[in-house]
């Protein structure tokens, strides 16, 4: 009878021990799959954790130069008054044609779309007398009344200096909106002087506004 027991025992722990060593097997070609799959897809966790990465500094750097461009005007109301006028005065301005290839180069860099209907006119900022261009994107307004619209609008101002070439646009459009969801005016730093941003904003927007309050004045039918 005892060795009918012992014989049993012997057998449940066999029993035991073989499951025991097939729980270790299957742990054992588990972690190598798996390690197999994470070496297999290393590649595309890297390729996914960069893109991911560029992204984010993509959104970031484009944030960030969105927040640069805009300019904040303390005189709103005044501003947009003085940017419907200039606009209206810019946009019935005759075609010139530029005065030579230096002309018409910095035309091209500077008031795209204008189709040659430019305004400039000298303006003193404390340390010297500079000339001002302007003009309106008059390409996209004529392609937005065309299309139904009047809503998008754009002007460009641009100080010319011996050394330094300061521009600014300013844009009217419906996304802009205030509380009441009327569109209005928005003052921006050009792409390009965004970044190093030659003037302080409270600066550019004085000279924004001079340059506006010019632009009726000495741009009109009776200032050619």
């Amino acid at each position: 009878m005892t060795d009918d027991f012992d014989k049993q025992a012997r057998i449940e722990r066999e029993k035991t021990i073989r499951a025991g060593l097939w729980v270790i097997a299957l742990l054992i070609v588990a972690a190598v799959l798996f390690g197999i799959h994470r070496f297999v897809t290393a590649p595309v966790r890297v390729a996914q954790d960069t893109t991911e990465t560029i992204t984010q500094a993509v959104e970031e750097r484009a944030t960030a130069v969105l927040t640069r461009r805009h300019i904040e005007v303390r005189q709103g109301r005044r501003f947009s008054r003085l940017a419907d006028r200039a606009h209206a005065v810019l946009t019935a301005l005759p075609a010139t044609e530029p005065a030579d290839w230096r002309e018409r180069a910095f035309r091209a860099a500077n008031l795209r779309g204008s189709q040659g209907r430019v305004c400039r006119f000298t303006m003193d900022v404390g340390t010297e007398t500079v000339p001002v261009w302007t003009a309106a994107d008059n390409a996209d307004f004529e392609t937005n009344r065309t299309l139904g619209g009047e809503a998008e609008r754009q002007l460009r101002i641009v100080w010319q200096t011996p050394g330094l070439v300061i521009g600014v646009s300013v844009d009217y459009a419906a996304q802009y909106t205030r509380d009441d969801d009327a569109p209005h005016w928005e003052l921006l730093w050009r792409r390009r002087d965004s970044l190093d941003k030659p003037l302080t904003d409270a600066t550019i927007a004085n000279r924004t506004l001079e340059a506006l309050t010019a632009i009726g004045e000495q741009c009109g039918p009776s200032n050619p």
